[in-house]
């Protein structure tokens, strides 16, 4: 219990390597064992092993550790026989020997009513941390580095900064972080000392025969700090893990062969495929850190070399430092004595600033970044280091600038499309600011035409939901998702009951249903027309159109504080993928008795009731044609 009274609730964080191909069998039973316990969270099965982080009760993540250390596949499951998978003695038990990460949630630190996670998603998936295939699991015990404890970790660093940067052997320690550019800019490990190869190899110094631009992820991101700071480990600019080996790797591996390579990640998963990427590439002598940055502070909480927070992904946001115990030592004093160190940055005015928010996204990559209440106020629109030099060119919204700031912005757009040569190496993003040039464009006709009004005073709006800040303060997508907090609080008391649904349902896009977010509300082949009723004219649709149509596979809560099932979990008809926007997924064939949870794992989540900042109910689809 926390001191003000309120109850604690726990986190779990774990992963195991192990081979297996019962991967539906593995969901239903994980499905089963999160719900007894009233689990939230996130896991990810895969042939190479799995990969969680759950919240609940304390008592109840021991009893699910316990329960997944004597579990045996064989004995429980009684799987059919798989030619790939031949059961030898004991090789039932793939969840034996497991580094079980258990953290405490402070409500304070996720709010009182809110829990880590909105829900609980249990995944089968191709890898459990994805390197779009560039390592495949029996390249682990092979390829992957040595893994260190905290402790020998900790006294390679403190040899290093006795030794100008050196180990025992005369080799010098680089420091590598393998994880996202985001999680690196609110806490990192610093190097021991500041005359490495780090501090003098600067992001320009780096040859390369394509011009100079801000978003390519082609340098060793590092600071030249002054003589007082320490050197920040070596940052290698990725949005996603899968970018590593393409971006750092490939680049990087001759300057790293003589040196001694220490990694470290937030949980330890990671570092397993990072330091087999290296390896493979002839970096000889890699290190990965046991239990991450999670085990590291731990032990050493603020006074080790781990300096600023660490990022975890749930609604905690990030972890001080400061706020960990150290074994057999009272840090009361020295929290109040001491403030916090702040490593991070606002991106526009660089003050110092660690607020990490799912509100704060880079306009064009969807990135988070930093950026301090101020600057924010006085922006629309925020870009990332990456897409800085897009800043007064690329927006999302245009509805409040004129014709002439328009084609000011495609000229400019212009400019910087001809500057990615060759094309064959840039032509992602290169497509990227041609679909900006096409909407601008587009734009400049409608606006021509008259077809369409100027807004000269536009709302601010959400960038994943693109719904204005009445309705959404951006914390409307992945772990952020969250209850909405209404303006008014008389408004939600006299909230209308939302509408009735059940499993089986018959739905179709609704009255808030989001076409850029969502995509088209029409069906791409033909199913039986929706009779024409007021409802069809009044959402502009032609006689003709065909609405896709889907049924309701679950029913659930939209975001995490929300005590109503806001939220449903629809399965399209005739579609050949699932899914909103880009994130589509194939539809896998089945005939099991699993085929209802492969269909929830397929689904897409839709509101239906989720209350709004505004006190109104939104609803993405709506009932069609109910179920008998």
């Amino acid at each position: 219990m926390s001191s003000d009274g309120l109850i604690d609730s726990a986190t779990l964080q774990f992963f195991q390597t192990h081979a297996n191909h019962y991967l539906p069998l593995l969901q239903s039973h994980q499905n089963a064992l999160c719900e007894q316990f009233g689990m939230k969270g996130r896991i990810l099965i895969s042939t190479e092993g799995i990969n969680g982080t759950l919240s609940c009760g304390e008592d109840e993540l021991k009893l699910y550790c316990n329960q997944m250390e004597s579990f045996d596949l064989f004995s429980e499951l009684k799987p059919p026989p798989n030619e790939n998978d031949v059961p030898d003695a004991g090789r039932g038990r793939i969840f034996t020997n497991i580094d079980w990460k258990i953290s405490t949630v402070n409500r304070n630190c996720v709010g009182e009513s809110q829990d880590p996670f909105p829900d609980l998603k249990i995944q089968v998936v191709k890898e459990i941390v994805n390197t779009g295939g560039t390592i495949d699991s029996k390249d682990i015990p092979t390829h992957t580095g040595k893994e260190i404890s905290a402790d020998e970790f900790h006294e390679i660093l403190e040899q290093a900064k006795g030794n100008g940067g050196f180990d025992e052997e005369k080799k010098e320690v680089v420091i590598i972080d393998v994880r996202n550019t985001f999680e690196h800019s609110i806490g990192h490990f610093v190097h021991p000392h500041s005359n490495s190869i780090l501090s003098s190899r600067r992001p320009n110094d780096i040859p390369s025969t394509a011009p100079k631009h801000n978003d390519e992820a082609d340098s060793l991101s590092v600071h030249q700090l002054d003589s007082q700071n320490p050197t920040p480990a070596i940052n290698p600019n990725t949005v996603t893990f899968s970018h590593f080996d393409s971006n750092f790797c490939s680049k990087y591996s001759d300057v790293l062969k003589d040196k001694k390579v220490l990694m470290y990640c937030t949980g330890g998963i990671r570092c397993v495929k990072a330091s087999a990427m290296l390896k493979k590439r002839g970096v000889e002598d890699v290190s990965h850190l046991s239990g991450g940055i999670h085990r590291y502070l731990e032990k050493y909480a603020d006074k080790g070399f781990y300096k600023g927070k660490c990022m975890v992904f749930d609604q905690r946001v990030a972890l001080d430092p400061k706020s960990l115990k150290i074994d057999g030592e009272d840090t009361a004093k020295s929290q109040k004595s001491k403030p916090s160190t702040v490593v991070g940055r606002c991106i526009e005015c660089e003050s110092p600033y660690d607020e990490l928010s799912g509100a704060n996204l880079c306009t064009v990559c969807r990135d988070l970044l930093l950026i301090c209440p101020k600057c924010r106020e006085s922006k629309y629109e925020y870009h990332c280091e990456r897409h800085r030099t897009w800043k007064h060119s690329y927006f999302t919204f245009l509805d409040s600038f004129t014709i002439e700031e328009l084609k000011k912005q495609s000229e400019e757009l212009q400019q910087l499309y001809d500057s990615y040569v060759p094309p064959k190496e840039h032509k992602n993003v290169r497509r990227t600011l041609k679909r900006q040039i096409d909407k601008v464009t587009n734009r400049i006709n409608d606006l021509t035409s008259g077809s369409v009004d100027l807004e000269t005073i536009a709302k601010r709006r959400c960038r994943t939901c693109f719904e204005t800040n009445d309705i959404c303060d951006g914390l409307c997508w992945g772990f952020w998702k969250h209850a909405q907090s209404t303006h008014q609080e008389q408004q939600h008391k006299k909230l209308e009951p939302i509408c009735q649904v059940k499993i089986g349902d018959r739905v179709c896009p609704g009255p808030h249903w989001n076409e850029f977010r969502l995509g088209s509300k029409l069906m791409s082949t033909s199913i039986a027309k929706r009779p024409k009723s007021d409802s069809q004219t009044s959402t502009g649709l032609q006689t003709n159109d065909v609405l896709k149509t889907g049924v309701v596979v679950q029913i659930k809560s939209w975001g995490s504080g929300s005590n109503e099932n806001d939220c449903v979990a629809v399965l399209w008809d005739n579609s050949p993928s699932i899914g909103c926007g880009r994130r589509k997924r194939q539809r896998n064939q089945t005939t099991s008795s699993d085929a209802s949870d492969i269909s929830i794992q397929q689904a897409a989540i839709y509101r239906f009731g989720a209350v709004s900042r505004n006190g109104q109910r939104m609803y993405d689809v709506e009932l069609f044609c109910a179920s008998t």
